[in-house]
């Protein structure tokens, strides 16, 4: 059974990428990564607060497993590197108060 399973994400930047970090979440809020889709929370210079959904198992989908895969099919396909927590959110879930201003 597929489901859309709806997930925050917290990127930080890598030392010494923070000059392009912020093109990284762009692209990455334009592109997707691995059939998720992406909307920007909160985007400063080193940290990105976004909330994502893709469709799978819900069942298969760990926390976990989904920051490892991730960040895995952005450093495999497009070279960027990026460390990444994922926390599952129900459909109605909201990012906490102090993330939810949406970044300019």
């Amino acid at each position: 059974m597929l489901d859309t399973i709806n997930f925050t994400m917290a990127a930080e930047c890598r030392q010494g990428d923070e000059q392009a970090f912020r093109d990284v979440i762009d692209w990455i809020l334009a592109n997707g990564v691995g059939g998720a889709s992406f909307e920007a929370a909160e985007v400063t210079g080193s940290v990105a607060y976004l909330q994502g959904s893709i469709v799978g198992d819900r069942r298969l989908v760990a926390q976990a497993g989904l920051a490892e895969y991730l960040a895995d099919v952005l450093a495999r396909k497009e070279g960027i590197h990026l460390n990444i927590s994922i926390h599952l959110a129900s459909p109605s879930r909201q990012l906490p108060a102090e993330h939810a201003a949406v970044a300019a």
